[in-house]
């Protein structure tokens, strides 16, 4: 097959449709390096971030026959991404390196010393804010972040199903980013809002 870097997006899907590996490899070329340098801006994690990319991949090629992507491509892609990112980070947001990583992201955006002293505000608004969600929310959200539950463990533990966990979590986050309006600084809201983003 003559070479793909001129093919447009919209032809490399129909032609992995009819599962033209040489298609999904012009794919991988085109977009990985875009896709994983934005996973580290949101995980922090160059490890993680490759991880993320490859499974996205992986999961495309195993659909390859009956994928459809209604949007552009790229956009698609980008996407996939964030919605991966937004899984490690839920996973991650309380671990004990969690306010390490946004100092980091403080120290390069160069925020001045009365944003930085923010920095050790963002974590007893979090938990503030954990202590605001209802009862049953905030169980789930804990055995995700305390005991590092996977979704289908706490959905077994709990006896409910995993889509509710995936919701009850997901909830839980936009109610505390909800709760942390106003008493964060401009800066310090974006950076927690980039992360979730």
């Amino acid at each position: 097959m003559p070479s793909l870097s001129h093919v447009p997006d919209t032809e490399l899907i129909l032609l992995i449709n009819q599962e033209e590996e040489p298609a999904f490899t012009e794919i991988y070329n085109r977009y990985w390096e875009k896709m994983v340098s934005y996973a580290v801006r949101l995980t922090k994690s160059e490890a993680e971030a490759a991880d993320i990319v490859q499974e996205i991949f992986v999961s495309i090629w195993n659909r390859r026959t009956t994928i459809a992507i209604k949007s552009t491509l790229g956009a698609y892609l980008i996407r996939s991404t964030r919605n991966l990112c937004l899984r490690y980070i839920e996973r991650n947001i309380h671990t004990s390196d969690f306010l390490d990583k946004i100092t980091e992201q403080a120290v390069d955006n160069s925020l001045n010393i009365e944003e930085s002293i923010s920095l050790k505000e963002l974590q007893e608004n979090i938990d503030l804010g954990i202590t605001r969600l209802p009862k049953k929310m905030r169980e789930v959200y804990l055995l995700s972040r305390d005991e590092q539950l996977s979704y289908r463990e706490i959905a077994e533990k709990l006896n409910i199903a995993e889509g509710t966990v995936k919701k009850q979590i997901s909830n839980a986050l936009k109610i505390i980013a909800d709760s942390l309006n106003g008493k964060l600084s401009a800066t310090m809201m974006a950076i927690f809002l980039h992360l979730l983003k």
